[in-house]
């Protein structure tokens, strides 16, 4: 193009500099191929910059504080407190090198790097701060942004990025949508000491979850003083001398310091100009791939959480993706992706976990079994030690007697599901696991579990 310098060519360019672009360049490093990774934000992509890494940094505090409200009484006679600025400014002393390390992780396995918004002139050209850039081969790893609703007021409205770097705590916040990210935010912040109200246009959150456990962590959460408003949207935000008026399509009134809009995470594809490519999206605004990964333009794929899929949005499945790929394309394989068992969770109070089968899909199911632990983990003894009075495990075993799902909605739910998923990837059956091996003990049980 007219006033541009000479166009720079790479075997592979990667746009977006996140797990998928991390991954793919570790597993390339010995190939010879010269590669490039743009990124028009901060290095390491969302998860330890605006995302999961600083999120369980916070839950640690968050499951400590409130494990010990429950302990009050039982053995322990001073509960622990938050101490918001001190836990804002450990997260941002500890997270504060993590982009320029990053990009020092790509340098050093022989990676280019670029900083700057990608564009594409075409399906294998584009153009980064006006300057072109080809390579036969383009993984799009851009990964999702924060959705932002429009209704009078929304300008109002803050992000998921900013709570995680809120310097004061706000005395009452309300959250727009009751998603994972939503529900983990507002524990946090409720047990930080702000007064949290939830409006969720569907009858119930975190809907790909199991039923029975939302609703256990939902209970909770009440009982902690957070405030539901189901089944309605926001109509709109004012903005009074102090505060904000929230008025819900059901006519309820909300007064707010602090307005979080959580309505979702939508593919971050604005800025790439698809238009001048042969990329098509699907209706959820993410890339259409096929199951080699590539786009509909050839040559060019997508990975992580920018792409239509059903497998879960999360870090792991980003990390398979990309290894997949590096595979795929370094050693010129042409086998279809292969997606493993990846469990899905929450970091609420209590956490919410599963994998496999969904319990609510197995329940209708003929095919399935699902038995449920609630009278086993009432007595358990690890949880009784924590007064997790509320701790729930659902486990689905098919016509086989093989494990092929499990939920759970407990103090320590990710760790017990965690354990669960080799059992279901590997395909244990009940017998299996009983003739085969002892756990620890008095910690969960997974073999008394597994033999009821």
């Amino acid at each position: 193009m007219k006033g541009h310098k000479m166009m720079k060519k790479y075997d592979i360019i990667i746009i977006g500099g996140g797990p998928a672009a991390i991954n793919f360049s570790k597993a390339a490093q010995h190939s010879n191929k010269k590669i490039l990774v743009i990124e028009g934000d901060k290095f390491g992509g969302t998860c330890p910059n605006y995302g999961c890494e600083p999120k369980i940094f916070f839950e640690g505090a968050v499951r400590n504080v409130l494990g010990s409200q429950l302990m009050e009484g039982r053995g322990i006679d001073q509960v622990s407190r938050i101490n918001w600025p001190q836990l804002m400014k450990t997260k941002k002393a500890t997270w504060k090198n993590v982009p320029d390390s990053e990009e020092k992780s790509f340098v050093k396995v022989g990676v280019n790097t670029l900083h700057g918004y990608a564009s594409f002139i075409d399906n294998h050209t584009l153009l980064v701060n006006e300057e072109e850039y080809y390579a036969p081969v383009i993984i799009v790893a851009t990964g999702q942004k924060p959705r932002k609703l429009n209704f009078p007021g929304s300008k109002f409205t803050h992000n998921s990025n900013d709570v995680l770097d809120l310097d004061e705590l706000p005395s009452k916040v309300t959250f727009i949508g009751a998603g994972i990210v939503s529900m983990e935010l507002a524990t946090m912040l409720a047990a930080a000491g702000s007064h949290v109200s939830i409006i969720e246009m569907l009858p119930r959150p975190m809907m790909a979850f199991s039923e029975k456990h939302v609703q256990n962590t939902v209970d909770d959460m009440r009982e902690r003083g957070i405030s539901f408003y189901f089944d309605q949207g926001v109509e709109k935000i004012t903005k009074l001398s102090n505060d904000y008026e929230i008025l819900t399509s059901d006519g309820n009134v909300i007064k707010s310091d602090y307005v979080v809009d959580a309505s979702g995470r939508i593919a971050n594809v604005d800025e790439l100009h698809l238009e001048n490519t042969d990329i098509k999206l699907s209706q959820r605004h993410s890339i259409i791939v096929d199951d080699h990964l590539e786009t509909t333009a050839k040559g060019v794929y997508a990975a992580g959480d920018v792409i239509d899929k059903k497998e879960p949005a999360l870090v792991p499945t980003a990390h398979f993706e990309a290894m997949y790929l590096a595979d795929q394309i370094m050693n010129k394989k042409h086998n279809p992706i292969h997606y493993p068992i990846i469990g899905s969770s929450a970091f609420t109070f209590p956490q919410i976990a599963q994998v496999g089968i969904n319990i609510d899909e197995a329940r209708k199911d003929s095919q399935y079994h699902v038995v449920d632990m609630d009278q086993l983990y009432s007595s358990d003894m690890e949880y009784a030690g924590k007064n997790d009075k509320s701790a729930k495990l659902s486990l689905v075993f098919d016509t086989n007697n093989q494990l092929v799902g499990a939920a759970e909605s407990s103090q320590n739910a990710i760790d017990d599901i965690n354990g669960y998923i080799p059992l279901i990837g590997l395909h244990v059956t009940r017998k299996q696991l009983n003739d085969n091996y002892q756990l620890i003990f008095p910690a969960v049980n997974f073999k008394t579990e597994m033999s009821i």
